[in-house]
């Protein structure tokens, strides 16, 4: 009976349905009680306190004191109080705004690995980033990253632009017949959804990042790649 219970309320939040505030205190606390019924303790917590917000800032004492809930289902409370209150009040966030910020930060993501990995940066309008997407195959000199995978992250993190970043772990930081057609893969892909793409960066070592957007490659793609062009020379 809960898991059914369960199930229904999962699809209430997964389709955007309006949950009632125990209805969400109750998922929250699925977690907490992998195998009971958590409607009895979401009403004794909001007969309790007045609002969820009011749930998660309440201190250890006066949780364990509302009847079904420990020790562990307090300290849980407690944290997720404090992940709520940390996003709320976080004032930095990263922005890539210039080709200094795009370099240093792809110096930060890819030194001294060890295996080649690729990351997709989304970016809203004023390059405050959104999303990291990293990709790792395991071996140590090449990540192959399907289209299909770039089509969907981006229809569901809606970005305003994408930086593609990824590591060489020998050779060089030169581009590869593999990454020149990557690139241009991503270009169709971002044209064909509104997405800048704004570059890629390949990271070799601090002192050898290779630009497609500095080289001057990345503009000879998008001219040649964009999907209103294809459909032009298509016809």
């Amino acid at each position: 009976m809960h898991e059914g219970h369960r199930r229904r309320l999962y699809e209430k939040l997964k389709n955007g349905g309006n949950l009632y505030e125990h209805e969400l205190l109750e998922i929250l606390l699925f977690n907490a009680y992998p195998r009971k019924n958590t409607n009895p303790i979401a009403h004794e917590l909001l007969n309790r306190f007045p609002s969820i917000a009011e749930v998660l800032s309440a201190d250890f004492e006066e949780l364990i004191s509302v009847p079904g809930v420990g020790e562990q289902v307090a300290l849980y409370l407690m944290c997720v109080g404090q992940c709520v209150e940390k996003g709320n009040n976080a004032t930095s966030f990263t922005v890539l705004a210039n080709r200094g910020d795009i370099y240093d930060f792809v110096k930060l993501r890819m030194r001294g690995l060890s295996v080649e990995k690729l990351e997709l940066y989304f970016l809203d309008k004023n390059g405050k980033l959104m999303r990291i997407c990293r990709f790792s195959s395991g071996d140590s000199d090449k990540v192959v990253v399907q289209p299909e995978e770039v089509i969907k992250l981006i229809s569901v993190s809606h970005p305003y632009g994408m930086i593609i970043a990824h590591n060489h772990t020998g050779g060089g930081s030169r581009p590869s017949q593999m990454d020149d057609d990557f690139t241009k893969q991503c270009q169709i892909i971002c044209s064909m959804n509104n997405v800048r793409l704004y570059d890629h960066v390949i990271y070799s070592s601090d002192s050898d990042i290779f630009s497609y957007f500095d080289a001057g490659r990345l503009d000879e793609i998008e001219r040649e790649y964009s999907i209103r062009n294809l459909i032009k020379h298509g016809k």
